[in-house]
């Protein structure tokens, strides 16, 4: 029977995973691997322009997405700075909430025809996780299920 339970206890966290590979645990592993990089603001910038190359940003679009990720870089960082130092659940939450209005404020920028192709690209992109590029997409951008899931915590 022990031997039951341990072997539902390394396996359904597995399972959780497979089924939701943009979880919190690669979300932050991604940020802090960025921020702590002495390039942090470059590498967030063209690490986010590369996971969204795709929707072909018309060259305003492009100045614009830069201005936003480089901004919004200013933002992990200070959130995931605090998150760092002491691994509260306030911290974590504020942090999630960080990544949550920078999704939003992305989205607004699509064009309808790019919010429908990047839509589509998450369900690409969650049947194929390990792919690197498609990992990066999952951890610093979010699907529409994960945008709600974690818009709607309290």
């Amino acid at each position: 029977m022990k031997k039951i339970a341990l072997l539902l206890l390394l396996i359904v966290p597995t399972i959780g995973k497979a089924q939701n590979p943009n979880d919190i645990v690669d979300r932050i592993t991604m940020i802090q691997f960025i921020v702590d990089n002495p390039n942090g603001q470059l590498v967030y910038r063209q690490t986010k322009n590369w996971c969204v190359d795709f929707l072909s940003f018309t060259d305003n679009q492009q100045d614009v997405m830069d201005k936003l990720f480089n901004a919004q870089y200013i933002d992990i960082a200070v959130a995931y700075k605090a998150y760092a130092e002491d691994h509260s659940p306030v911290a974590l939450a504020s942090l999630i909430d960080v990544t949550v209005k920078q999704e939003f404020y992305f989205r607004r920028l699509l064009t309808p025809t790019q919010l429908d192709n990047y839509r589509a690209k998450f369900i690409e992109a969650s049947e194929a996780p390990d792919d690197a590029k498609n990992k990066a997409l999952l951890a610093l951008f979010f699907s529409d299920e994960v945008l709600t899931q974690y818009s709607t915590k309290e």
